[in-house]
């Protein structure tokens, strides 16, 4: 029982590496299962979810403004880094 619950249960580490890498890359159905099951039961990523949106949404319309359609996201990271060098 206590690998079944391993299995399917996720620490707050491993549901917040879900939440960063869905924004690269499309989670499997397991990966998506296991972390809505988590977030149902802890505030604390809930929480990290919603400010990881927040951010994903301000960063996308910084680029969109100061770089126009964001097509090359490779130029969009070293736009980012300059400015954030240049703080």
């Amino acid at each position: 029982m206590r690998r079944l619950m391993d299995a399917v249960m996720l620490h707050c580490r491993k549901a917040t590496y879900l939440i960063e890498k869905s924004n690269d890359a499309p989670l499997s159905i397991l990966e998506k299962a296991q972390l809505n099951m988590h977030l149902t039961m802890c505030s604390g990523c809930r929480n990290y979810l919603k400010q990881n949106r927040f951010l994903e949404r301000l960063l996308m319309r910084h680029a969109k403004t100061t770089l126009g359609p964001v097509q090359n996201t490779t130029r969009l990271e070293e736009k980012i880094i300059k400015d954030l060098k240049d703080l």
